[in-house]
């Protein structure tokens, strides 16, 4: 059957859950996501004021998605795209990068001016970025801080 691409509703990207869990498991990520955590992030993505979402249909069924948020900024109105995601059984036959393009026409069809994503660095997903015209930033870098330390500072402070 011919794998359809069109935009999907919060009902799609909840089912986009269990392509996290599959999808991430496996290398470059090796990340051990549980159908719950990876349910709440899809509900979070998707009740998003503005969010777009895109997905890749074979049969009905869901085989990956790629879902985008509104991002204002003083460069103007852009895309943020937090997930995109293929099945493994799916993978390496150019889906990724058609849900890519297709976010991209739809993101600029509804007014955004650019796209952007966080991603690996190096190896197979950076260089798949920039085969899609994607450049990385050189003058921004990624700051994460555990909050559990930072709470118990605070009460201690006052």
């Amino acid at each position: 059957m011919p794998v359809i691409f069109q935009r999907i509703n919060e009902d799609h990207a909840l089912q986009a859950a269990a392509i996290i869990v599959k999808a991430y498991i496996e290398p470059p990520w090796n990340e051990a996501w549980t159908l719950e955590r990876a349910a709440a992030r899809m509900g979070e993505l998707s009740t998003t004021p503005g969010w777009l979402g895109v997905g890749a249909l074979e049969s009905g069924t869901l085989r990956g998605f790629a879902i985008g948020l509104p991002h204002t900024s003083a460069a103007g109105r852009g895309l943020y795209i937090p997930e995109i995601a293929v099945l493994p059984s799916h993978q390496r036959r150019g889906i990724g990068k058609q849900l890519l393009g297709f976010l991209e026409a739809e993101a600029l069809s509804s007014g955004f001016s650019s796209a952007w994503l966080l991603s690996q660095n190096e190896g197979a997903t950076a260089e798949y970025y920039k085969a899609s015209g994607y450049n990385q930033a050189t003058m921004l870098r990624i700051y994460s801080k555990p909050l559990s330390g930072a709470l118990s500072q605070c009460s201690d402070d006052l």
